[in-house]
């Protein structure tokens, strides 16, 4: 007898130890919430510089290629006509005007 009043206290002492592990006393709850904070904050202020600097020639604002009183600006480079090089101002198809030279039409035709 005093064989199974043991091992049924036995018995009682490994269910009540497995009770006891399974919920203990200071038991959270399982749903845990979290609070996030998703503020962003975008800078969005872009400064453009948009001053454009223009060097105009001294004596007028010519257009290479435009015709000004019969006679046609180039700049002041070389032109190319009938297979030769004609430097600025040198050769007779030039015409110096205000200090300027234009390609005479009049001497050397386009």
């Amino acid at each position: 007898m005093l064989k199974k009043i043991s091992l049924v206290l036995s018995v009682l002492a490994v269910l009540g130890f497995a009770f006891s592990i399974a919920s203990p006393a200071n038991a959270e709850p399982k749903d845990k919430k979290a609070h996030v904070n998703k503020t962003v904050h975008v800078n969005k202020n872009v400064h453009v510089n948009k001053t454009v600097h223009v060097n105009k020639a001294v004596h007028g604002n010519f257009v290479v290629g435009r015709t000004y009183n019969g006679h046609v600006w180039y700049g002041h480079h070389r032109h190319r006509w009938h297979g030769r090089w004609y430097d600025y101002g040198v050769g007779p198809c030039w015409i110096n005007v205000d200090g300027e030279w234009f390609w005479n039409i009049l001497a050397c035709p386009i």
